[in-house]
């Protein structure tokens, strides 16, 4: 256990450290991100590292023996190697301008160095270290800085809440020192530590205990680097943390969330009395009000809430609101976040691209998944005022670009509400596009702009809008969902609220293909201002199926094979308007028939059913049909056209209806109306062909 006379003390020298060094031309403004890899593996210049002055593991191999170099005696223009230790016994040690010293196996110790403010000299980042205070005008001779562990003031492994602390406090500070020598990258090899980040809010600033990363900077680790959370039971808490800083790249690393060991039941109250009971808010890295972040090949995994959150500070409408922008997470890994694997609240200009998500949301032995439960989520919280209705957009997101990346449920059957790319509110464009995804799909709700294409999905479904916001044409439109393959024996996809565009699609061993409306909380709502165009879909129970309103709804030019059961079923729940299937193309399994398709159902108010090519047509309701021009082929042993209810002022004009009486005993007609049914208006012998076979 560490005392509070040794925390004092450490921190006490690291603040010395930092404090003693002034720069005044090594300041990195404009960096540029994508050059900030130079030098990250090559600490000499070489490409490697020397093996007589670095041990395998990256650790430096110190040659303890006294050093006959004698730093008062330097001059200008010297170009030293250390290569044994120099140990400054507490002076402060005044060089001249223009001096270089090398990292060569040696160390300097227990002092301070000073260049002065005109010096220009340039120091190996190796040379740092804990018991070194240096002042002056220097730069590093990599413009690069590898943290080397046991040089600072960092333990590794499990440690206490103290310990860790500490180990937050330290690295960040390191951080900082790092970038006031000049380096533009900062880089963690193997290593595994504990950090404390959680703590007393600070002014609305979560992060506060996070390991926070400054502006123009380049943290960089490898597969051997893992940062971890020290197990808490607080309710928000980030391990790793981007706060209104410009220019910041992160690359490789393992961030790991404290899911399994957090406290749950914690109980715990703020300074300010508030509570946290829900213990959502625990994020692997937050990333804040953040512009120009690059975050590249990080593997983040069991978050207690979510695994990135990205968002902005202070509220959309606030004038001190300062925006994310400009953010690629790009090669990363997500896995086993308790909450959301990757969270947008707020920002635009933001690239997802080429990472693998896998098991948001599943539940865990000692943690259970919490909704949303998902991959990924964009959720900006929006409401209206409660006197004039405006809406208030506390937060907002447009800009999304979600690309080339996988995701997974591994589980799926026992975890079937986890996983998902969920689209919650949003503003275009927010494109979704060459995702491949497995036992899981995307939906989205009360967005506009949203374009889902090309994306490869197995065992999972697209949601395309939500029921309840039929005629929503203020916030929910412009939604296109094309060229992407489905195959799954499930519901492939669904469709509601207003202005969605779905074409092109290609649906595989579905049960459902297409599912419109459903999922409405009451019969009113449903679909409006709709397209489904042009979709081969290959189903075993129902094609397309429709229920509650619809309104401005067409659906045309599918190719449509079932191999069972009805490739329309159209059922009378609400009211319907400008209703139109037209032009699609029905074939199935059942033999005896040219098409072999099963019937078309049929039992909705003002639907136009015209130009199709398929099965028979039952009609089991509805009214004002318009049913014309249609090529109707029945099985045999079927009628042609069957009403098994009354559809009131309904016509029937203009069909091809098609039946086989030479191959059944049974009598089959082309149009019959069951018994006990009164037809009301329905016009049944207008221009209709039966050709019987």
């Amino acid at each position: 256990m560490i005392n509070s006379k040794t925390i004092f003390l450490r921190l006490f020298t690291f603040l010395v450290i930092l404090n003693s060094l002034v720069v005044t031309s090594c300041q990195n403004e404009g960096i540029n991100l994508e050059d900030q890899n130079v030098g990250i593996s090559d600490e000499n210049g070489t490409g490697e590292e020397n093996s007589d002055i670095f041990n395998s593991d990256g650790t430096l191999n110190i040659n303890t023996e006294p050093s006959a170099i004698n730093l008062n005696e330097v001059q200008s223009g010297d170009d030293i190697a250390i290569e044994g230790r120099i140990d400054l016994n507490g002076q402060n040690v005044v060089l001249p301008s223009n001096v270089t010293l090398r990292y060569n196996g040696g160390e300097i110790i227990n002092g301070t160095l000073d260049f002065g403010d005109e010096s220009q000299s340039v120091v190996d980042s190796d040379l740092f270290n804990r018991r070194l205070s240096v002042r002056g005008n220097i730069r590093l001779l990599q413009e690069v800085f590898t943290f080397r562990p046991d040089r600072w003031d960092i333990v590794q492994g499990p440690v206490d809440d103290v310990t860790a602390l500490l180990n937050t406090q330290n690295m960040e500070q390191l951080f900082l020192y790092a970038k006031g020598l000049g380096a533009h990258t900062f880089v963690i090899k193997t290593f595994d530590a504990y950090f404390k980040v959680d703590g007393p809010l600070n002014q609305g600033v979560p992060e506060v205990h996070a390991l926070n990363l400054p502006s123009d900077f380049s943290l960089h680790m490898t597969s051997n680097t893992h940062l971890r959370m020290q197990p808490n039971g607080h309710f928000r808490a980030a391990l790793l943390s981007i706060y209104n800083e410009n220019n910041v790249k992160v690359t490789g690393g393992n961030l790991h969330g404290d899911r399994e060991q957090h406290n749950y039941n914690s109980g715990y109250v703020d300074s300010d009395g508030s509570t946290g009971p829900t213990n959502e808010w625990l994020n692997t890295m937050t990333i804040k009000g953040g512009k120009n972040i690059i975050i590249d090949g990080v593997t983040f995994m069991d978050a207690a809430g979510d695994g990135l959150l990205i968002s902005s500070t202070y509220h959309y409408f606030d004038p001190n609101h300062i925006r994310s922008e400009n953010i690629t997470i790009t090669n990363c890994i997500f896995q086993r976040a308790r909450r959301t694997n990757l969270v947008i609240t707020n920002g635009e200009q933001i690239y997802i691209d080429h990472n693998q998500l896998i098991d948001g949301g599943i539940d865990m032995p000692n943690s259970s998944g919490i909704a949303p439960s998902s991959n990924l989520n964009i959720e900006p919280y929006r409401s209206r005022n409660q006197t004039t209705g405006e809406l208030i957009e506390y937060e907002r997101v447009s800009d999304v670009y979600i690309t080339n990346n996988e995701q997974i449920v591994l589980d799926r059957p026992n975890n079937p509400s986890a996983g998902g790319f969920q689209l919650s509110h949003g503003n275009g464009p927010i494109i979704v596009e060459n995702n491949v995804m497995t036992d899981t799909g995307v939906s989205f709700t009360t967005v506009d702009g949203v374009i889902i294409r090309n994306n490869t999905i197995t065992n999972g479904a697209i949601s395309a809008g939500n029921a309840d916001n039929i005629d929503r044409t203020d916030f929910v439109f412009g939604n296109e969902v094309y060229n992407n393959t489905i195959q799954t024996t499930g519901t492939a996809m669904s469709v509601g609220g207003n202005g969605v565009l779905v074409r092109d699609n290609n649906i595989l061993q579905s049960t459902v293909g297409i599912a419109i409306g459903f999922g409405a909380t009451n019969s009113s709502k449903g679909v409006s201002n709709s397209i489904i165009r042009n979709n081969n879909i290959e189903s075993s129970n129902r094609a397309i199926t429709c229920m509650n309103t619809l309104h401005n709804v067409t659906i045309e030019q599918n190719d449509i094979h079932m191999t069972g059961n009805a490739p329309f079923a159209m059922t009378l729940s609400g009211i319907s308007d400008n209703f139109v299937v037209k032009n699609n193309t029905i074939t199935g399994s059942n033999q005896g028939t040219v098409s072999g398709a099963p019937p078309s159902l049929l039992s909705n108010n003002n639907l136009e059913y015209s130009n199709n090519n398929g099965g028979e047509i039952q009609i089991s309701g509805g009214s004002n049909m318009l049913i014309q021009g249609n090529v109707s082929e029945a099985r045999i042993n079927k009628d042609g056209v069957v009403f098994s209810n009354d559809s009131p002022n309904t016509i029937l004009s203009n069909n091809q209806i098609i039946i086989y009486p030479s191959q059944t005993p049974l009598a089959v007609n082309c149009i019959k109306v069951n018994s006990g049914i009164n037809l009301t208006g329905v016009s049944l012998n207008d221009n209709n062909i039966c050709i019987e076979q």
